[in-house]
């Protein structure tokens, strides 16, 4: 989603200030909610499956066979324990109640735990707003499913949690490692509630869950990889994300390292300026958003296919830019990268720094991306003057996003012949078929760039404008005027080829919704 659509996202999710993500009000600057507001959001959803609620299973069976036999425990138990196992924590461990049988069949199926299930109903499934006797009784009840259940655990997610960097809070969070390690588990949601960070940092238990194939972390401390025993690893992980997670470069390197199978990297609002070096030969998919990033290097990735940084909110929180270098090294399978922005990324090929008039060569082109996002100021001339560079280093690029900020204080005008005399420019003359144009504002810089593109681009099928605009009539006829000038342009294309949405109805970001899809479709 755009930085506007974000921003529409966290109102239409809003919830009264004392409530947000269980914190004081006080404590929450913009960039923080927006930054907790997006890793609550980005929680992994319980597996479709457990839907089913026991009470009106029961009372379904109940009515159906108060006068006749019991048919239900005549089945199988092979058959009973795929019940079991498809319901709700809660419900599940009530059937144990009903007899030796039942208690024995709860106890060996696959608990589905998620903690949110274990609310009184008077909560109605919401988060508790601050630590007291409500999330104190799901940490017990949590407790108490970890050390009576036999596992596995295929699904666990704790999001209600309350823990702060105290002796009590360490043990029972120690504890609860010991029995996922042992027991197996295969997914793990674990949210904690306090800030500021850092907070609580999680035990070195952790690479003891070795079955472990997805990990969703948020507003921890990492372990202290320096004090891990020798060989501590996640042979099976396949997806790591962290939100809020308090680490340092080493520690990144190092869980790379350890996780020799990992297909899906995604890190948000990571606190402090931090370095990424992606060196991993399993590797698919890395995303990086609202995190101060120093650097990101593809080191060595041969089978990375997405690399997704979205930052753009960040700079909007700053005096002064600071810039973040992207280094691709050895990636020869990249096909979806973006959002690059000239503005703030120096972007490194190989050995070569790409600059204003940087002439390009084998060295200096990716060849295999073929969906591209940039985000820039159309009204900041430097940034526009790095746009051509850029795209040039891209030759093979079928799609394009562009997302269009508004400029505070914008500096000396372009010329207006600026992309009159760019020479070509392989992927607009030869590849680009579809443009998203996200955020257009109707400037004449945005215009002259649009207008390019319809005369050079021959394979061009659609060019979609996202308007970002007050909605009202006189806005409506005034941005139609401004668009008049496209229908004059001979496109190279043949014919207009513009479709034109209000960003008021876009749902989601156009290019990380395409990076979604691709990802789906890659790893299925």
């Amino acid at each position: 989603m755009s930085c506007q659509q974000f921003g529409r996202f966290s109102t239409l999710h809003s919830v009264p200030a004392e409530l947000h993500h269980g914190l004081d009000p006080g404590l929450l600057d913009d960039l923080t909610d927006m930054v907790l507001s997006f890793v609550y959001f980005s929680i992994p959803r319980l597996p479709d499956s457990i839907t089913a609620s026991l009470s009106c299973a029961a009372t379904s069976a109940s009515a159906a066979n108060r006068d006749g036999p019991d048919r239900i425990s005549a089945l199988p138990d092979e058959v009973l324990l795929r019940v079991v196992s498809r319901l709700p924590a809660k419900d599940g461990a009530r059937t144990a109640a009903l007899s030796s049988r039942w208690a024995r069949l709860w106890r060996s199926a696959p608990l589905f735990l998620v903690d949110t299930h274990l609310l009184p109903r008077r909560c109605g499934g919401t988060r508790p707003a601050r630590h007291g006797l409500v999330s104190a009784a799901v940490r017990d009840a949590v407790s108490a499913a970890l050390r009576a259940h036999r596992g596995p655990f295929p699904f666990v997610s704790l999001t209600c949690v309350f823990m702060e960097p105290r002796d009590a809070d360490r043990a029972v969070l120690a504890r609860w490692f010991v029995h996922l390690a042992t027991k197996g588990v295969d997914e793990l949601v674990l949210v904690n509630r306090p800030l500021p960070l850092p907070g609580l940092r999680l035990p070195s238990a952790l690479f003891s869950c070795a079955s472990l194939r997805r990990l969703y972390l948020g507003a921890w401390e990492f372990p202290d990889t320096t004090l891990l025993p020798r060989g501590a690893s996640f042979p099976n992980l396949r997806e790591l994300i962290l939100g809020c997670v308090v680490m340092n470069d080493r520690d990144f390197d190092f869980v790379l390292a350890a996780s020799p199978v990992l297909k899906i990297l995604g890190v948000t609002g990571i606190p402090g300026r931090f370095t990424a070096r992606l060196a991993s030969h399993s590797l698919r998919a890395a995303q990086f958003m609202l995190s101060d990033l120093r650097e990101v290097a593809v080191v060595d990735a041969p089978c990375l296919q997405q690399l997704i940084i979205w930052n753009c909110p960040i700079t909007r929180f700053r005096r002064k830019k600071i810039e973040t270098r992207i280094k691709i090294g050895h990636a020869p399978q990249v096909s979806i990268l973006g959002y690059l922005d000239p503005g703030v990324h120096v972007l490194e090929i190989g050995n070569t720094i790409i600059k204003a008039g940087t002439k390009v060569n084998q060295n200096t082109v990716v060849p295999s991306v073929e969906i591209l996002a940039l985000h820039l100021h159309f009204g900041v001339s430097n940034e526009v003057k790095m746009l051509p560079s850029f795209l040039r280093c891209f030759p093979n690029v079928e799609t394009m996003c562009i997302e269009s900020d508004e400029t505070c204080e914008p500096t000396a005008n372009l010329n207006s012949k600026f992309w009159q005399q760019t020479s070509p420019i392989e992927c607009v003359q030869s590849h680009l078929k579809i443009l998203f144009f996200c955020d257009f504002h109707g400037e004449q810089r945005e215009l002259d760039f649009l207008m390019f593109l319809a005369e050079n681009a021959r394979e061009l099928q659609r060019m979609n404008l996202v308007l970002e605009m007050d909605g009202t009539h006189a806005a409506r006829a005034e941005m139609k005027t401004k668009l008049e000038v496209l229908k004059s342009v001979k496109w190279a294309s043949g014919g207009c080829k513009v479709m034109v949405m209000d960003s008021n109805n876009l749902s989601s970001d156009p290019f990380l919704s395409l990076t979604k899809y691709c990802l789906h479709v890659q790893t299925a």
